[in-house]
């Protein structure tokens, strides 16, 4: 399908998820799926049990799709119960130009290795864009902020985030953070007008690139000093979107998230696409 897949799963987080999608599909006309998948580890616990558990994840997903009806009535949802485990089966249901939508506990960097690694791990498997939600989303979000990071081509992130703007009205945030020095205190990179233009060079490259989505949009470009997770995440606090490149530490073919992406997620204060 070509779409949006929200994984249901009854929780607050998840709700946030749906009602993302099913909004956004409305306004796309694309479909949702609503998929909610029935962890193996019951089959372990007796046959009454994952008889159980499979009727409870059809409540769940017939109850998503009455909430998604509520919210947008237009728009054509299906429904899906798998079986096994929720990173994997998630991860491998959507192609390349689907969109991916998972709730997550907004949980802080502390605790949030646990309850929000499920959102790392699909991330890094999937094949297609992935849009995170916490939970208790405030209304009064304004703009959308994209990461800009080296060599800066061939911005797919900011190409999402100029058509995330663009749809929504609203301005667009290109960041790019470059830390004078690491944990350890040595410098990273080296100052001087040669790296200030080089810089300028990039950002400028990139507003190109937001531009060409769309000639109207109101677009800011910002550069800190701060470690990169630190930076997106301060100038994301009240932002409806925030959007991460792909990362680019390990090569094209392999898809694993990169460290900022990781601090991002565990860390998370407002919708997150992960672009593809």
């Amino acid at each position: 399908m070509t779409g949006y897949i929200v994984g249901v799963d009854g929780s607050g987080p998840g709700d946030a998820a749906l009602k993302w999608a099913v909004v956004r599909a409305a306004d796309d006309g694309e479909p949702v799926l609503l998929a909610h998948v029935v962890e193996d580890e019951w089959g372990l616990a007796g046959s009454d049990f994952a008889r159980e558990a499979v009727f409870a994840g059809e409540r769940i997903v017939e109850s998503a799709f009455e909430r998604a009806k509520t919210w947008e009535p237009t728009v054509d949802l299906t429904t899906r119960v798998l079986h096994g485990s929720p990173v994997w089966e998630l991860a491998a249901l959507g192609d390349a130009d689907d969109t991916l939508v998972i709730g997550t506990h907004k949980t802080g960097f502390l605790h949030g290795r646990v309850l929000g690694s499920r959102s790392v791990s699909i991330s890094a498997l999937a094949g297609c864009p992935v849009v995170i939600v916490p939970d208790g989303r405030g209304s009064m979000r304004h703009g959308v902020v994209v990461g800009v990071t080296w060599p800066g081509e061939p911005f797919v992130g900011v190409a999402a985030a100029a058509a995330e703007a663009a749809r929504l009205r609203q301005p667009l945030t290109l960041l790019h953070a470059a830390p004078a020095h690491d944990d350890t205190g040595a410098v990273v990179v080296a100052g001087g007008s040669a790296a200030h233009e080089r810089q300028a060079a990039m950002l400028r490259a990139a507003v190109a690139a937001a531009s060409a989505v769309s000639s109207q949009l109101v677009v800011y470009t910002r550069v800190s000093t701060r470690p990169p997770a630190e930076a997106l995440l301060d100038a994301s606090r009240d932002a409806i979107l925030l959007v991460l490149e792909p990362s680019r530490t390990r090569g094209p073919a392999t898809s694993v998230v990169g460290s900022t992406t990781h601090d991002v997620l565990m860390n998370i204060n407002s919708p997150v696409l992960v672009a593809r």
